[in-house]
């Protein structure tokens, strides 16, 4: 019996309460509420990368229904399904059939000296009806928010391998950021590994299309298979439960599906698959923190 099951709907769609934030390793999130409308979110300063990227340019703005069916229709600025800002795109569109919230999460810079990401929210349909016009025409926005991440060094640098579809090995060192090259190029394999001793005390196992599940596995063991063509469908991490493990860690991690899925953020061996069957896993979000002991100051 698989122990890597497929989560509830409810599962699918965790998310931080309305109104609440939740920051990890160099990332933050907000929960937007939205009227039923048409939206633009847009980076303040537009400024668009004209170099090649290789993989997720930082920083970097996710978008998406905060809900499993939010209801939300997301496109870039050329009318194709989207979800991403940074790198190539300054501008998302959002049609909210029906009154929702949206998840805004922001992959930030470890630099210290790095700005805050502002993204503006406007609605399109409606400019006369709430007074957002400017004098030479522009559209005002509803609100700004400013992102950053106040703790960005806080968790666990990462340097994790993946064996990516048409790519082969590539490496995502520091961010917790895996993936997501382009549709179709999905996530068949991937090697956990840090410099911090206090990773070896994590433990990860995945799901391949084909049906079969690793073990749990330790911080710099290969889940999946390469070579084979075989995407991963799912995947869990957590701490090891060892009597030695004297840091507690908090392992947090989102899937980016080929459907558009996104699952999570999920913890602590909770299963993070696609409520969608056989849908291929293209990025991953991870970030480890450690917590203060139980004996510690502030616990």
């Amino acid at each position: 019996m698989r122990n890597l099951a497929r989560p509830t709907p409810a599962g699918a769609a965790a998310a931080p309460a309305p109104g609440a934030a939740t920051q990890g390793a160099g990332s933050v999130a907000r929960v937007v509420a939205l009227e039923a409308g048409f939206y633009a979110f847009s980076l303040a300063d537009g400024r668009r990368r004209r170099e090649p990227i290789i993989g997720l340019p930082l920083p970097a703005i996710h978008v998406c229904g905060a809900e499993a069916e939010g209801g939300f229709e997301i496109t870039d600025e050329a009318g194709r399904a989207g979800s991403w800002l940074g790198g190539g795109s300054t501008t998302l569109f959002v049609n909210s059939r029906h009154p929702g919230e949206a998840l805004v999460t922001a992959y930030l810079s470890r630099e210290p000296e790095a700005p805050p990401v502002e993204l503006e929210i406007r609605r399109l349909d409606a400019g006369e009806r709430i007074g957002a016009s400017e004098p030479d025409g522009t559209v005002r926005p509803l609100m700004t928010l400013r992102l950053a991440a106040a703790e960005a060094g806080s968790s666990v640098p990462l340097d994790v391998l993946a064996h990516i579809r048409g790519r082969g090995d590539v490496q995502f060192s520091g961010t917790g950021v895996i993936g997501r090259l382009g549709p179709g190029q999905w996530i068949e394999a991937f090697t956990v590994g840090s410099s911090e001793p206090v990773a070896a005390a994590i433990e990860y196992k995945g799901l391949s299309a084909d049906g079969s599940e690793t073990p749990w596995l330790g911080c710099g063991s290969t889940c999946g298979e390469t070579g084979a063509g075989l995407s991963l469908l799912g995947f869990a991490v957590r701490q090891k439960a060892a009597a030695g493990n004297t840091t507690r860690l908090d392992c947090e991690y989102t899937g980016y599906f080929q459907s558009g899925a996104v699952v999570g953020p999920l913890r602590n061996g909770a299963p993070c698959l696609s409520p969608h069957d056989n849908d291929p896993l293209e990025g991953m979000v991870l970030s480890i923190t450690p917590r203060p002991s139980r004996g510690g100051p502030g616990a």
